[in-house]
């Protein structure tokens, strides 16, 4: 297989394209970021921005000749307007593409079920597809939850140090896959690289910084702050009924609560370490003192 060398990144200034886009450079890639023409963010440590409109396929198919890989971090993405690049990047023969999954467990029939996959999930099809009949590769990176403080110290799932509380779902026991921004980052880049371009052709790579529960995480927050967190235990099985009903009553605003079950019910496979890549990608397991200094640079900002 011919080595990957130029990169146009979709998402390049959000707080995981900044990540990638780092991780890329730093991997030797020649990386240009593809911005929205109205965008006044400055893609730091792209070789060059080119900035078109996102939904025009033939804009993007110019903006991406000479490219070998795109890679998307566009959030919360969907197949209507995903389509664009993802046709424009065939019709500019790029080799490669990386859409924009960034997810937990996704191959797990009982995740495939959850309302905040569809999308994702259609996406996916759809670039299988295309890989079937051979008119591009691809590969999507996995990694759980973000292993970051707006997620972990916000008392959706685990520990408040600003209340003082933690948030427990069944006890909060069960185990699952977290990965920092800059794993994911590095990740993206290991994959794309000669030695293991091959191998992650076509398939969904799983990776994660820390397997943690609810409790671990709580503990440290207690330990760094000195003092014991104020316990409230959820039952998994009431968020989903609660979830289910605002569904059926047209009311989406629950939606995410769907990420407690996804994360920490035994059936979706959070802790994915049966499947991880980090031994194939030479991607080191964050020991628990790691954890705790992370805490506590979190904690101290």
């Amino acid at each position: 297989m011919a080595a990957f060398r130029n990169v146009a990144l979709l998402g390049a200034t959000g707080n995981l394209g900044t990540e990638i886009l780092a991780a890329l450079n730093t991997a030797g890639f020649n990386v240009t970021a593809i911005q929205r023409k109205d965008s006044k963010n400055v893609a730091t440590g792209a070789a060059k921005s080119i900035k078109v409109d996102l939904a025009n396929a033939s804009e993007l198919a110019e903006a991406f000749k000479g490219q070998d890989v795109v890679v998307s971090t566009v959030p919360t993405p969907k197949l209507v307007a995903e389509k664009a690049w993802i046709d424009a990047a065939v019709s500019a023969q790029v080799k490669r593409i990386v859409p924009s999954e960034f997810s937990t467990n996704m191959e797990v029939e009982t995740s495939q079920t959850l309302p905040i996959l569809k999308d994702k999930l259609e996406i996916r099809k759809y670039v299988e597809g295309l890989a079937s009949s051979g008119k591009i590769e691809w590969t999507s990176i996995n990694n759980g939850p973000f292993l970051v403080n707006f997620l972990w110290l916000s008392g959706w799932m685990g520990p408040n140090p600003k209340t003082k509380t933690t948030t427990l779902h069944d006890g909060g026991e069960k185990i699952v896959c977290s990965s920092t921004l800059e794993r994911i980052g590095e990740s993206v880049a290991k994959v794309l690289l000669p030695e293991h371009a091959e191998s992650t052709k076509n398939k969904s790579i799983y990776v994660y910084s820390a397997a943690i529960s609810e409790k671990q995480m709580s503990g440290i927050v207690s330990k760094v702050l000195g003092t014991e967190l104020k316990e409230t235990n959820v039952s998994i099985s009431s968020v989903v009924k609660e979830t289910n009903d605002a569904l059926a009553k047209g009311n989406t605003s629950k939606i995410m609560n769907f990420y407690i079950p996804f994360c920490f019910s035994e059936e979706y496979r959070g802790d994915f370490r049966y499947q991880a890549w980090n031994q194939k990608l030479g991607l080191k397991e964050m020991t628990n003192q790691e954890v705790e200094d992370l805490v506590k640079g979190w904690l101290s900002g």
